[in-house]
């Protein structure tokens, strides 16, 4: 495996340095306690505690990083990781650029100007065109964060994958600071990047938990329990699991663990949200893997026969559906394989009760944006959702039919979501990863708090 050189010094020996991997920086809070801080994960082939150097002008600040390793062990596959490090960097002054083997800036306090560069689905196939788009400047701002919505590296089982997934995308995510969400295919997709190889199992949360450090406890790891909020400048990020509750058998659905494991999600989001100030954190951006709204033909799901209408809560809530599968209401699926239709029966309710600004989803390899929406229709204060499953797995491009009057734009074009939240409005923008000087679409949500 080819390994880079960083300055991450042996715990025993401190001019000594380790041949280290797939660096990545994620932020970290409280909730770990890591008040304002980071998390820098990297692969190494020592075992043994390393110290990462840092500071704000010279790496004169030492942190101890805390390696694991895991193994996946197969009738017909096994893989082992290299050493897997963590160092936590904790109550770091904001918007400062830190150095340590590279540089990153730590993101802003409260009540300054908050920029998000958004993306799901996005593998190897386009990932350095990705990459460039999410993290190059666009009117002289650089993105304070890069937030991604699921479907990562499209493993699907096969770990080798991932280790090359984070080698290639060192060059952006070892100097920008990334948190996101797990989607399907760190959850129960398998057989590889292709599906031509069986052998590999399905990822159960595995490689995401051990490679993808977010604030969230050991406890809640050992559970599954991988949602978790963070504010970031003036945004109060909530990240949401629509696989809460999943096993690797379909016949969960509808069991006791995966009704309480999402009824343990909601009852954490309504406390979340509940607790924002939002005098202090003025937007609120759910993102999650699923879209709620979706005019493409792929991963369509409904629970009544009226579409993006639930008219029995407590049924759907359950995971009953309807698979009355038409040509122009697109392939429906069960709630297996498209859970999100029954999350929707409570958590749109909360969405819209507690004010947040806009939902951004993946999933769907294509663009959408909304008109603020509640329960199919347009509405004053309603939530905007957008789709950006555009980071480079293959695009979609058939539509159901009729379109619903609250889809506004969409675009089966690869490309990156940008959140730019300043004191008072939050816009949100598209670029397609062919362009550099020019927006594809954008729109400007007034402040409401």
């Amino acid at each position: 495996m080819v390994m880079s050189r960083a300055l991450v010094y042996l715990a025993s020996l401190a001019l000594s340095s380790a041949l280290v991997n797939q660096v990545h920086i994620t932020l970290s809070s409280e909730a770990v306690d890591c008040e304002d801080g980071v998390a820098i994960t990297f692969a190494s082939d020592v075992g043994r505690p390393l110290r990462v150097h840092y500071g704000i002008d010279t790496p004169d600040t030492v942190a101890r990083t805390f390696p694991k390793s895991y193994y996946v062990n197969s009738a017909n596959y096994s893989y082992t990781s290299l050493h897997l490090h963590t160092a936590l960097l904790c109550k770091l002054e904001p918007d400062a650029t830190y150095v340590y083997s590279g540089a990153f800036k730590s993101i802003p306090e409260a009540n300054q100007q908050t920029i998000l560069s958004i993306v799901g689905d996005i593998g190897m196939e386009q990932l350095n065109a990705t990459l460039n788009n999410l993290g190059s400047a666009f009117d002289g701002q650089d993105p304070d964060a890069v937030i991604v919505v699921g479907d990562w590296s499209y493993a699907n089982g096969c770990q080798e994958d991932w280790d090359k997934w984070f080698i290639a995308a060192e060059t952006l995510f070892a100097k920008v600071p990334l948190l996101g969400i797990n989607g399907n295919h760190e959850v129960i997709a398998n057989q590889g990047a292709n599906h031509s190889r069986p052998e590999c199992p399905a990822e159960m949360y595995t490689a995401y938990l051990n490679r993808i450090i977010t604030p969230i406890s050991e406890e809640a790891k050992k559970d599954n329990r991988v949602w978790y909020s963070k504010n970031i400048g003036n945004i109060h990020a909530v990240f949401v699991d629509d696989y809460a509750g999943f096993q690797a058998d379909p016949a969960v659905i509808g069991s006791t663990y995966w009704l309480n494991h999402r009824q343990a999600q909601f009852e954490w989001l309504e406390k979340d949200l509940s607790a924002v100030d939002r005098s202090k954190t003025p937007y609120v951006i759910v993102f999650k893997h699923n879209p709620y709204y979706n005019t493409f033909v792929d991963h369509q799901c409904q629970c009544s026969l009226t579409k993006f209408e639930i008219e029995d809560a407590a049924s759907c809530w359950n995971g009953t559906y309807n698979m009355a599968t038409t040509v122009k209401n697109g392939a429906l699926s069960d709630a297996y394989q498209s859970p999100h239709c029954a999350n929707q029966a409570k958590f749109e309710d909360l969405f819209m009760n507690k004010g947040v600004d806009a939902v951004i989803a993946g999933h769907v390899h294509a663009y959408e944006r909304t008109a603020p929406i509640y329960k199919n229709k347009i509405v004053e204060n309603g939530v905007v959702h957008i789709t950006v499953g555009t980071g480079g797995h293959s695009l979609y491009e058939q539509k159901i039919s009729p379109i619903p009057e609250w889809s506004e734009v969409t675009a089966s074009i690869f490309g990156a979501a940008r959140v730019v939240a300043d004191y008072a409005k939050l816009t949100i923008e598209f670029r397609s990863n062919q362009e550099t000087t020019k927006l594809f679409d954008f729109v400007s949500l007034p402040r409401r708090f």
